[in-house]
């Protein structure tokens, strides 16, 4: 079912700073850069259960590992499990391990699906954390960060969300002009300091 929430009026502001933040890190890990600018699009998001929906399917025709980590105003939000925003990644299965190597990251077995779903969190993190920083930068609060948590072709319960957002941005990013990472974000209102 679709929401029928509000719309943060800075979300387009932070799907810029997520996609600077991403391209950033793929520059500082190995000077990789990608092909074209990031295809951002902004969508609605799809609510089932309180939860958004979070489908590999719908990204690649082949399967895919999803991770995501979700962001609290504070400890005692993320205490209470009360998002204001998510970061969900999708990778292809059988690019998970080229890409980790890209990033120059150890890999060590790329043939075991619980090692593929922790390097696809791992990035999930790194993107996570830097996309963090870039909102901080940005004169937003600091946010708290859960751990990852990841599937592999959809996230079963769905993903947790701000519940008063209705929307959501999408990037995709092109390495050798081949769609190879798509990174989703929702943000609730977050305050300036």
């Amino acid at each position: 079912m679709f929401f029928a929430g509000s719309v943060n009026k800075d979300l387009d502001q932070f799907g810029q700073m997520l996609n600077r933040s991403v391209e950033r890190m793929f520059l500082e890990r190995n000077e990789i850069r990608f092909s074209k600018d990031p295809d951002m699009e902004k969508r609605l998001i799809i609510e089932y259960g309180g939860l958004m929906r979070a489908d590999g399917l719908e990204k690649y025709n082949e399967s895919s590992f999803i991770s995501y980590i979700n962001y609290y105003l504070n400890a005692k939000d993320m205490e209470k499990n009360k998002a204001i925003g998510a970061i969900v990644v999708y990778i292809e299965q059988t690019y998970v391990a080229t890409l980790l190597k890209l990033l120059k990251y150890p890999l060590a077995d790329d043939e075991d699906l619980d090692a593929l779903a922790d390097c696809c969190g791992t990035l999930c993190n790194i993107i996570a954390g830097a996309f963090k920083t870039e909102i901080s930068k940005a004169g937003y609060i600091e946010l708290e960060m859960s751990h990852f948590t990841s599937y592999r072709n959809r996230a079963v319960v769905g993903v947790p969300f701000c519940f008063n957002e209705r929307e959501k941005i999408e990037s995709t990013f092109f390495i050798q002009n081949q769609k190879r990472l798509i990174v989703e974000t929702t943000m609730g209102i977050v305050p300036k300091r």
